[in-house]
C-alpha cells in the first residue's frame, strides 16, 4: 500500500503510465533546462557589462568621468568637455567631478560608495491655452414664506424674493459680458421679468499700484451695494440698510471703473475668509449713471455720479479690517430734478469666525425724487446701522442687526427702528436656509409696528 502511495506522487510531478525507470531521465531534463536558462542569463549579463563603457581621469583636481570613447578621445586631443555636468566638491577627497552625462556620474558616485545625485523636480507643465469664448450659466432664487403685518394688517404667504438667471462669457482675455434677468412681482400678483444686468466688462493690465482694473459699461453694478452684499452675506433676509431707505439701488444704465490696491491678499485668507475685492491695501469703484435704477426710466436729463474708496489699513495684522467711504451727487429723478446727495461711511471687520459692520449715512433727497417737502425742497435725512454674523460652524450660523433711520431731520419725532435676528443653516456650494425675525417700531405716536417671520431658501447654481 506505501509503494502504491510513492509512486502515485511521484507520477504527479512527472506524469507518466511507465516504471519507475522512466521517471529518472524526466528529472534530468529538468535540470538541463535549467542549467540552460542560467547560462544564458550569464552570458546576456556578461554582454550588457562589456556593452558599458566607464573611464575617469583625474587631471588637475577635477575628475573626469565619461561613459562614451568617442568623449574621451574628443576630450584628450580639444581638453573640451562640451555638455557636462559639475559638481564641485564631490570627490572622495573633495575633488570636483566633471561627468560626460548622469549614467557616468552615476557609476562614479557608486563605485566610490559616494551618496547620489539629488537631481531638481521637473519643471511642471505649461497650462494649457485658454479657449474663447467660455461661458458660464448660472442661478440665484430666493424663495420665501412670509407670515407678519404691516401697517396694522396681517399677512401669511409664498414669494419669490429674488429669480435671477446669470448668463456670463469670457470674449478673450480683455474683453467679457454679462445679462441677468430677474423676475419681480407687480401690484396685481403677476410675475413679471426685467433687466437687472446687461453689461460689457473690459479688463486692462495692472497700472502701478492700481491691481485688476476693469471698466463696466451698460446696465452695471454702481459702486456700493455689490461690496456691501459681499461682506454681508444676506441679502437673502433683505435689501441692506441705505438701500431699504429708498436712498439708492444696487443698477443703473452708465459706466463704471473699479479696481484694486497694492496687489492682492494672501490665498489663504482669500480661502478661508473671503476671494471679494482682495486688494491688499483696498479697492475703489466710480462711475456715472442715469439716475432712475435699472427699473424706471430717467426723467431727466441729469446724470448721477457716485464713488466708493475702500482702504485696508492693517494687511498683514489684521487684514479683515476695512474702512469706506461712499457717495452720490446728483438729482432725483423727477422733471422738477431735487437735490439727491448721499455720504456714507462703513467699518467693517471679516474673519472665519465673524462679520462685524457698522455704517453711518447723511442724506439729502432720494433716487427717486419724492423725498421732498411741500415746495419740492429735498429733505434731510440720516441714519445708522450696525450688522453682526456668528459663524459658529460650517453648516450653522447667527445673524443680527439694527437699523435707525430719520426719514427728515426737521420733522421730530418720525423716525423708525428696525431689528432684526436669524439663524442660518448652510447648505453647501452657497446654498443657505435662513429663519428670521424683522421687526420695525415707528417713532410717530399711534403707529403700529411692522413684524415679520420669514424662511427662506437661497438657491445658487
Amino acid at each position: 500500500m506505501r509503494s502504491t502511495i510513492r509512486d502515485h506522487r511521484r507520477a504527479q510531478v512527472c506524469p507518466s503510465s511507465r516504471a519507475v525507470t522512466r521517471r529518472r531521465p524526466c528529472w534530468r531534463r529538468a535540470g538541463l533546462v535549467v542549467a540552460l536558462l542560467a547560462a544564458i542569463g550569464e552570458m546576456a549579463a556578461t554582454a550588457q557589462v562589456k556593452s558599458l563603457f566607464y573611464q575617469e581621469i583625474e587631471k588637475d583636481g577635477r575628475v573626469y568621468v565619461f561613459n562614451t570613447p568617442e568623449r574621451v578621445r574628443t576630450w584628450e586631443m580639444s581638453g573640451d568637455m562640451g555638455p557636462s555636468i559639475t559638481l564641485v566638491g564631490r570627490g572622495p577627497r573633495g575633488e570636483t567631478i566633471v561627468a560626460e552625462n548622469e549614467t557616468a556620474l552615476d557609476l562614479y558616485l557608486f563605485k566610490h560608495d559616494l551618496p547620489p545625485h539629488e537631481r531638481p523636480s521637473p519643471a511642471p507643465p505649461p497650462p494649457p491655452t485658454p479657449t474663447f469664448p467660455q461661458v458660464r450659466i448660472g442661478g440665484l432664487w430666493y424663495l420665501s414664506y412670509q407670515d407678519g403685518t404691516a401697517s396694522g394688517a396681517a399677512y401669511a404667504r409664498f414669494a419669490i424674493k429674488r429669480g435671477y438667471i446669470n448668463i456670463e462669457t469670457k470674449i478673450n482675455p480683455w474683453l467679457s459680458a454679462r445679462i441677468t434677468p430677474d423676475t419681480t412681482v407687480d401690484t396685481t400678483g403677476d410675475i413679471k421679468v426685467r433687466l437687472k444686468y446687461a453689461y460689457a466688462k473690459f479688463a486692462a493690465p495692472d497700472l502701478g499700484w492700481v491691481t485688476r482694473p476693469e471698466l463696466e459699461v451698460g446696465v452695471v453694478h454702481t459702486p456700493w451695494l455689490d461690496f456691501e452684499e459681499h461682506v454681508n452675506n444676506y441679502r437673502m433676509q433683505d435689501t441692506m440698510f441705505m438701500e431699504r431707505q429708498g436712498l439708492f439701488n444696487s443698477a443703473d444704465y452708465g459706466v463704471t471703473a473699479m479696481g484694486l490696491f497694492g496687489g492682492t491678499l494672501p490665498e489663504a485668507y482669500q480661502k478661508t475668509v473671503s476671494k471679494a475685492y482682495p486688494g491688499r491695501w483696498g479697492s475703489f469703484a466710480v462711475g456715472v449713471y442715469n439716475g432712475g435704477g435699472y427699473h424706471a426710466a430717467e426723467k431727466n436729463q441729469s446724470k448721477v455720479v457716485e464713488g466708493r474708496l475702500t482702504v485696508r489699513p492693517l494687511p498683514d495684522t489684521v487684514p479683515g479690517l476695512q474702512l469706506s467711504s461712499f457717495f452720490v451727487r446728483g438729482k432725483g429723478n423727477t422733471e422738477r430734478e431735487p437735490e439727491w446727495q448721499v455720504d456714507a461711511l462703513m467699518v467693517s471687520y471679516e474673519h472665519r469666525l465673524a462679520v462685524v459692520t457698522a455704517t453711518r449715512t447723511d442724506a439729502v433727497g432720494n433716487q427717486k425724487g419724492d423725498a421732498v417737502d411741500a415746495a419740492s425742497r429735498a429733505l434731510r435725512r440720516d441714519g445708522w446701522s450696525v450688522f453682526a454674523e456668528a459663524k459658529l460652524s460650517k453648516q450653522l450660523g447667527l445673524i443680527g442687526r439694527y437699523d435707525r433711520f430719520d426719514p427728515d431731520t426737521a420733522t421730530p419725532d418720525d423716525g423708525s427702528r428696525r431689528t432684526i435676528a436669524g439663524v442660518v443653516v448652510h447648505l453647501g456650494g452657497g446654498n443657505d436656509l435662513l429663519l428670521d425675525v424683522d421687526q420695525v417700531s415707528y417713532e410717530r405716536p399711534g403707529e403700529p409696528r411692522d413684524r415679520r417671520l420669514q424662511l427662506t431658501l437661497q438657491v445658487k447654481y
